[in-house]
């Protein structure tokens, strides 16, 4: 006992020497301490010591970066996990035409969504209770898998994975749904295309649906864009026309619903609810009998010339107002609103007419003869010429070796520019844009000026997705693109509105109204008003977008020369209609192996106008021929309605 007491706590190695022989050296390792025989280096304890600290330090840190740094990330993804936010829909505001016909109309249904978080963490389970949920709703789980996809970083939100659903389908999927945590069954809205108020409804005309265009399911990316906006993955969005420009009006304010859930996902308790805040409506310049009956003038040109493709525009120049917007062929709206299948979509694309384009704001047409009046009017305000220069057509120009040609042939005679005007008289614009002999021509720089003046060769910003620009060639542009100079035949081509010359329908509908108005070029307006879910009206002004600077006075002479085309040139067959018409034919040549295109601009009444027109028929011929007859159908129609 003794000896245990003296030895316990002595150096481990001076025990061992002693235990073996009590008279042996006594050996000091000071770098060894021992305790109960166990012995810690003192290089040990400073490494594990280090390591705590470290580890204390590394524990500290994260509790600060989650308890302060992600804190609200943290508390939203456990406000997730224990609330359900189910979006309510607000009411779609109406689109009314001019004289408050209804042209939409929203029919309630019933939807499926999903939402990923609810479904099981594990892969197998979660990839079976997919295909099982598939099975239950008839809907592919390969599908279902796919939107959840394209949805995954919004998987506390719900999506949609079937609509519409009728009423008895929606029965009994509730009743198989306590299987289904994740599913739920939700109330939605279809947009119907139709005009008139209910039961008196008919369907739209073909050609509204390039104008009101429709609404569809919101894409990952839309719902990506729509930054500051409340948007959820189960929304529709405009995706064209109408629906799209005036979006952020027609769609209101979605209401919420935060339910609570257990573990789970079974709703337990409401927790809160958001009204939502219906759509305004919106009141369009539109006319819906200026815009079916200027389609049914439309096909019947095409008729006459077994032709499928074509575009007309109508337009008030008083204020910019549009009042028809026809595209054909077209599409109907109704086919996107319920959802529409990837065959359908696909024979759409690959049908060669095109008839998802809007032709009248996205279609690039040369012009043709119907540019001739904005180069009659520079060249009288530059001084080329006065309303007395008189210039002799032939039958056309020979320049060098090359012969630039009237379309009439041994030529028109002495032509001033009211006749050349009227007669559509090539001659007389080959020498006021490229010059002859002692007439001075204008040259390129000055006709693309002008022109640019009455807004060509860029959007006319009326707010449609896929406006097209059209383009004005110079000689610097063929220089640079094409590597080739500017020759004077390519001055003498567009003088006439040949070459590389490409403009829209609207950009000439807004350009007319700029001559027939004495000089204002005004910015589309397609929306009148708005009505607010409260009752209160936003009058929605017209904008100047120019005014163009040329005397009036030199535009009363380009008046007069697009009235003698009615009296005594190219479209004398709208003589027979009660009212006093001006206009001007174009004949417009773009390829050596098909048939030119056919123009008709004009406006109505020549001494105080209310209306342009302009007729487009593709690959129509000549404009005399086939687009005026359809404008005579059209102005036939409107001298009567307008007495109303």
């Amino acid at each position: 006992m003794k000896l245990f007491e003296q030895t316990l706590f002595v150096p481990r190695r001076q025990r061992w020497v002693e235990d073996a022989a009590p008279d042996a050296q006594l050996i000091d390792d000071r770098h060894s301490i021992s305790f109960l025989g166990t012995s810690v280096g003192r290089s040990r304890i400073l490494i594990f010591g280090i390591i705590s600290l470290l580890f204390i330090f590394a524990l500290t840190a994260r509790v600060v970066q989650l308890q302060i740094l992600q804190n609200a990330e943290w508390r939203t993804l456990a406000e997730h996990n224990r609330l359900h936010v189910q979006p309510i829909v607000s009411e779609r505001g109406v689109i009314f035409d001019r004289n408050l016909i209804p042209l939409v109309a929203n029919v309630p249904n019933f939807r499926l969504t999903i939402r990923a978080q609810d479904l099981p963490r594990d892969e197998a389970s979660r990839e079976q209770q997919i295909r099982d949920l598939g099975n239950t709703i008839a809907v592919p789980g390969e599908k279902i898998d796919k939107i959840l996809t394209a949805f995954q970083k919004y998987r506390y939100a719900s999506v949609v994975v079937k609509e519409p659903i009728n009423y008895d389908e929606a029965v009994s999927v509730y009743l198989k749904s306590a299987a289904f945590p994740s599913l739920t069954i939700e109330r939605g809205a279809k947009r119907n295309y139709l005009a008139g108020v209910p039961g008196k409804q008919e369907p739209l005309p073909e050609s509204f649906s390039h104008l009101l265009g429709y609404v569809g399911r919101i894409s990952p990316d839309e719902l990506d864009a729509q930054v500051g906006a409340t948007y959820f993955p189960t929304d529709t969005i405009g995706k064209t026309g109408i629906e799209s420009m005036f979006e952020t009006a027609l769609r209101g304010i979605p209401g919420e619903r935060d339910a609570e859930v257990d573990a789970h996902g079974a709703e337990r308790r409401t927790v809160s609810v958001k009204d939502p805040t219906p759509g305004s409506s919106v009141v369009l310049s539109i006319d819906y009998e200026v815009q079916k009956h200027l389609e049914d003038a439309l096909r019947k040109g095409l008729a006459i010339s077994h032709r499928t493709r074509g575009s007309a525009v109508a337009v008030d120049p008083r204020d910019g107002t549009i009042l028809a917007l026809v595209s054909l062929p077209s599409y109907s709206s109704n086919t996107f609103a319920d959802t529409i299948s990837p065959e359908a979509y696909s024979a759409l694309l690959n049908n060669s007419d095109d008839p998802l384009l809007n032709r009248a704001v996205g279609g690039q047409f040369p012009s043709g003869s119907t540019i001739k009046p904005f180069y009659a009017a520079a060249a009288l305000q530059e001084g080329i010429i006065t309303p007395t220069t008189t210039v002799l057509s032939t039958g056309g120009l020979k320049i060098g070796n090359r012969f630039f040609p009237d379309w009439k042939v041994g030529g028109h005679g002495v032509t001033n520019v009211t006749k050349a005007i009227a007669e559509s008289v090539n001659t007389f614009f080959y020498e006021i844009g490229g010059g002859y002999g002692n007439q001075p021509g204008l040259g390129p720089a000055k006709m693309k000026q002008y022109l640019e003046y009455f807004g060509f060769g860029r959007s006319t910003d009326s707010g449609f997705v896929g406006e097209a620009d059209g383009f004005l060639q110079s000689p610097a542009w063929k220089q640079d693109v094409r590597g080739e100079q500017w020759y004077p035949g390519d001055t003498y081509n567009m003088s006439i509105g040949e070459g590389d010359l490409l403009i829209t329908p609207l950009q000439l509908a807004m350009g007319i109204s700029a001559i027939a108005n004495d000089g204002t070029l005004w910015k589309p307006r397609l929306e009148l008003y708005e009505t607010q879910p409260d009752g209160t009206e936003v009058v929605k002004k017209s904008v100047v977008a120019a005014k163009i600077p040329i005397d009036e006075k030199w535009l009363k002479v380009v008046q007069d020369g697009m009235r003698q085309t009615i009296l005594a040139g190219s479209a004398r067959s709208l003589q027979q209609i009660p009212l006093a018409i001006a206009g001007k034919t174009g004949t417009a040549q773009w390829s050596v192996s098909k048939a030119p295109h056919a123009w008709f601009e004009s406006y109505a009444p020549y001494d105080h106008p209310e209306i342009v027109t302009v007729i487009l028929i593709e690959e129509g011929v000549e404009g005399s021929s086939t687009a005026v007859p359809a404008a005579r159908d059209f102005y036939t129609w409107w001298a009567g309605y307008r007495q109303r």
